[in-house]
């Protein structure tokens, strides 16, 4: 946690879910009801008159749904795989209406102007959870990278990514710690706004330049990045990512099949008058790294595998190399944690997807943050793993009802004596025949005579 100055001593008694909450506040919740029960009227003509308690135990039970994962939400309540932190908290319809109508923004509200940017519903949301976000105090390294979020519905914000383990979804931005917090975020929106000014360093540096604006200056934060050129070194923040040639001028590197002649951890560089150093290491192919604050000394050394040797090799690995290794994964990070305990619900409104994965960055980020506490305040005490964790966020959330007992239909049975009275025992003709004394519905027809059967056996 190496750069953050921040009073742990406040939230020495904290639970799990006092940390979540100081991300996704009471009002947050509020204006979420607000904007759900409106919605609700304008769509169906009736309030679905929830609340911000009842907001909080639906996101209650979608973290429980994280942890125990079922083929589809219903079976949370089926008798046979009924999960009572659940199904206790909620009925399946009240739960399934509230799914239907969640909202946060008034859509009458929104100015054609507003609507330009392509996810305005869940705009005001994603500002307040990113406001809370960079309350924090940042750590000293930074990894600026794509973050996706599941999807393969239609919309037109869902893109192709082929190097991801979910190949379709949506593509955001984020800037992590190596912790991986996720201190500051946005949702990519393809090539931008009609009208919008071409950057000088292209939409991919103006992604950087965009997360790092959020970076207190002059403080000596280092920032990782791929495939990004940008200057950072005027507010005081350094700089190191692969690099794509064409994007450097007047730069002549060793090419690679003669870095492949001299094998594995052969490199070469320039320093350009800015003292940014431009490296090209060869491994098991080519990759160029810039820098502005690192550079090739001192050499290291890493095992690698030889499969022509049969046995394992030292390759040298220059510093700017492991550097970038160690702190770029921030973001990776983040991405293997929110897909351990985070439950897909299925939803015609695409930008419900993004809502629910916030809600577990949000889980992750309270996560981290009380392990950072626990570390300075207890160094010795073992902190909760993150499933532990959620679970008690999910229980403190949505506190488990007391089980409603199951429905009962009302007996129509009749005493002995009034059943085989045979008086005025007639059946009635609707759907089904009806005896109507007894309010019981019998069959008679060409094939059975139940009527017959019940008042005579």
């Amino acid at each position: 946690w190496m750069g953050i100055q921040e009073d742990s001593e406040e939230r020495l008694d904290w639970t799990p879910c006092q940390y979540f909450k100081d991300f996704v506040t009471a009002d947050m919740l509020q204006e979420i009801a607000e904007e759900t029960n409106l919605y609700s009227v304008q769509k169906n003509g009736k309030s679905v008159n929830t609340n911000a308690q009842e907001i909080e135990q639906l996101l209650g039970m979608y973290m429980h749904m994280g942890l125990v994962q079922m083929p589809n939400v219903r079976a949370y309540w089926e008798m046979e795989t009924r999960y009572p932190p659940v199904c206790d908290v909620m009925s399946r319809g009240r739960f399934l209406d509230l799914l239907t109508v969640i909202h946060f923004q008034n859509n009458l509200d929104v100015s054609e102007d507003a609507k330009q940017d392509k996810v305005w519903k869940l705009r005001p949301w994603l500002e307040k959870l990113r406001q809370r976000f960079l309350s924090i105090p940042p750590e000293e390294c930074h990894a600026v990278d794509e973050i996706m979020v599941p999807f393969k519905g239609k919309s037109h914000l869902r893109c192709y990514m082929p190097g991801k383990p979910h190949k379709w979804g949506f593509k955001m931005w984020g800037r992590g710690g190596q912790s991986g917090y996720l201190y500051d975020f946005d949702v990519c929106q393809g090539g931008g706004n009609l009208g919008q000014e071409k950057s000088d360093v292209g939409a991919t540096g103006d992604v950087v330049l965009k997360m790092t604006s959020t970076l207190p200056a002059g403080k000596n934060h280092k920032v990782f990045a791929d495939n990004f050129f940008t200057h950072l070194k005027q507010r005081g923040i350094y700089y190191i990512g692969t690099v794509r040639m064409n994007r450097v001028k007047n730069c002549q590197l060793m090419d690679e099949k003669e870095l492949k002649k001299k094998g594995r951890g052969s490199l070469d560089f320039r320093v350009n008058q800015e003292n940014d150093i431009i490296v090209r290491w060869y491994e098991n192919k080519a990759v160029n790294l810039l820098s502005s604050f690192v550079g090739v000394e001192p050499l290291g050394s890493v095992k690698r595998w030889d499969r022509k040797a049969k046995t394992h090799i030292m390759v040298p690995r220059p510093t700017i190399v492991d550097t970038y290794n160690r702190f770029m994964g921030g973001i990776d990070l983040l991405d293997m944690l929110s897909a351990l305990y985070k439950f897909s619900f299925r939803s015609q409104r695409w930008y419900i997807y993004i809502w629910w994965h916030t809600i577990t960055v949000a889980v992750i980020n309270a996560w981290i943050r009380y392990r950072r506490d626990l570390e300075k305040l207890h160094p010795r005490q073992k902190h909760l793993p993150l499933r532990r964790f959620q679970a008690s966020v999910a229980t403190l959330s949505s506190p488990e009802a007391t089980p409603t007992p199951p429905r009962r239909r009302k007996t129509t049975e009749l005493p002995p004596d009034v059943r085989k009275d045979g008086l005025n025992h007639f059946p009635t003709w609707e759907t089904r025949q009806r005896c109507k004394p007894c309010v019981k519905h019998l069959c008679l027809n060409k094939d059975r005579n139940c009527f017959q059967a019940y008042h005579n056996a």
